[in-house]
């Protein structure tokens, strides 16, 4: 069990500040710039960007910050604390140490999830008003959900900007109950408060009203109908929780900025901005407008076919955005999360929101075709993937034993490996299109249950596979390979459980939804009889 100590937040430099500027600590220190700056040490200087940022564990002599650019800094943030891991438990105490062996190396370069800003700006916030940290427990729960957020890269969807378990309840049961009569007292009661707490607590929490959420949600439902279906509006509204089609109209309107009759035509969009999605819109033949840096750097098999998508430096770059003069914005339903950016992408286009790792890999593209008028192109490109994995299928079965088992494993940043369930890394090509059997732990606990595990290095051989796909943050997979080498478990999983490794590139697998399944079935495949010299292979789904 961990825990995190709060020991000082700072504002390192801002505008004016004279550089370079002494990082002295307290350490462990995660600094946050909001452009581009550099670290400089006796070893060299090391850049941190716009979206990044950087985890010093220890002091070193002569480590300054200095800004990239002529003009000086911009503001740079700091996170000061410390880690502890529980060593005892007695009846009556709790006995923590100090322990930082989970975090990620001193020095390390990481990508800075945006939407972790709004846990980075209250953590700030609270900090402000805070005399004494001791009497402030709400603080340590905040810098928590940062630091697991940030080093863990944990699925935003299934996690809250909020921390508070009622308004958490809350947000569940609208998202889940749209079409039923929701009103402000009933879920106060379901709450276990005041309406007047219940409306202030709720704002407080999630950045929105409790009426705004609810039309939005609502909303974004009958967007879905729009383009989905041929239904009337009355029909619409009722399915979506409005009293009647006129009622839907004018809430459309207010928060769309478009009137649903005008919203439907652009069923058949092409200038679309993508937030997600990117391998599923190629799919259906669409060329993005744009998307972000980090997207783009974790979809790297995608590149030959984005070769005219601007890259913007985040979502939140509105201006850049606008100026593309998209027809539709999509998006994932996490960024219900960021209400000021969601409102201000809608005033630009419409938004539409998709769930983002929850459905079927194919039911995603197909939802999609059906919302952008490419029914057909959907269906023509899963029909041309299926017959990929069966002939991929027919390739590998000479190279497997009736006993034959695979597996998927990812590096986090905090040293443990995940083992996902078939909606992320590739777990779906692995299980559902090259029909591999997992090892019957990994059947038991993560497949069965739908679940993503964290196991430690040390518990590998548990879920170990026949084949070991292990994905790793490195285009340099053979070092990578060479390094594991050198420590036992590895040793014993090679050489004592005949485990083969495959290495994969987490820049070409974070991301694995529509055309991108492509891609990774072959990369997969390749690996899998790479015995077989590259000018006889006779196995070829895409022209990488």
């Amino acid at each position: 069990m961990l825990t995190y100590e709060l020991l000082d937040t700072m504002l390192l430099a801002d505008e004016g500040t004279i550089s370079p500027v002494v990082l002295a600590g307290p350490f462990p220190m995660v600094i946050i710039p909001t452009q581009p700056v550099s670290i400089r040490t006796e070893k060299g200087i090391y850049r941190i960007g716009k979206g990044q940022f950087v985890l010093l564990l220890h002091q070193e002599q002569d480590i300054y910050l200095v800004p990239n650019a002529s003009e000086g800094f911009a503001p740079v943030y700091s996170i000061s604390f410390t880690s502890y891991r529980l060593a005892k438990r007695e009846k009556d105490e709790l006995l923590y140490v100090i322990d930082l062996t989970h975090l990620p190396a001193h020095g390390q370069i990481m990508e800075f999830p945006r939407y972790a800003e709004g846990l980075l700006k209250n953590l700030l916030e609270q900090f402000q008003q805070t005399q004494n940290l001791n009497t402030t427990p709400k603080l340590h729960l905040l810098l928590h959900e940062l630091l697991d957020t940030i080093f863990e890269r944990k699925s935003i969807d299934n996690s809250f900007v909020t921390n508070d378990q009622a308004i958490q309840q809350a947000v569940t049961y609208i998202k889940q109950h749209f079409a039923a009569p929701l009103t402000r007292s009933f879920m106060a009661d379901m709450t276990g408060f005041n309406e007047i707490y219940f409306s202030s607590l709720f704002k407080k929490e999630t950045g929105w009203s409790f009426a705004e959420y609810v039309n939005q949600i609502r909303v974004d439902q009958a967007k879905l109908l729009l383009l989905g279906t041929n239904d009337k509006l009355q029909d619409i509204a009722l399915k979506t929780g409005f009293a009647d089609g006129s009622y839907l109209g004018k809430t459309f309107t207010k928060y769309v900025h478009l009137s649903p009759s005008s919203f439907r035509k652009r069923r058949h969009s092409h200038r679309i901005v993508s937030i997600q999605f990117l391998g599923a819109l190629v799919a259906l033949g669409i060329q993005p407008l744009a998307t972000t840096r980090e997207l783009l750097q974790s979809s790297k098999l995608l590149h030959k076919r984005l070769s005219t998508i601007v890259e913007i430096e985040s979502f939140d770059q509105l201006e850049e955005i606008r100026q593309l003069e998209p027809e539709l914005i999509v998006a994932p339903t996490y960024f219900y999360n960021y209400p000021d950016i969601m409102k201000t992408l809608e005033q630009i286009a419409p938004v539409l929101t998709i769930p983002w790792g929850q459905l079927d890999k194919l039911e995603e593209v197909r939802l999609l075709g059906t919302l952008l008028g490419r029914t057909q192109h959907a269906e023509e490109w899963i029909v041309k993937l299926q017959q990929s994995a069966q002939e991929a299928r027919e390739v590998i079965q000479p190279f497997l034993k009736s006993d034959t088992t695979a597996g998927i494993f990812e590096l986090s940043h905090d040293n443990l490996w995940l083992i996902p369930y078939l909606s992320v890394r590739s777990a779906y090509t692995l299980f559902e299109l090259l029909g591999l059997r997992a090892p019957q732990t990994i059947e038991q606990e993560i497949l069965q249950t739908g679940k993503h595990l964290k196991v430690t290095e040390q518990d590998l051989p548990i879920y170990a596979a026949s084949h070991m796909f292990l994905i790793v943050p490195t285009d340099d997979t053979e070092s990578f390979r060479a390094q594991l080498m050198q420590r036992s478990i590895w040793q014993q999983l090679v050489y004592e459980q005949g485990c083969q490794l495959h290495l994969l590139k987490l820049n070409e697998f974070w991301f694995d939804d529509g055309f991108s399944l492509e891609l990774q079935l072959d990369v997969m495949v390749k690996l899998l009889i790479n015995k077989i010299e590259s000018n006889n292979f006779p196995y070829e789904t895409s022209n990488l």
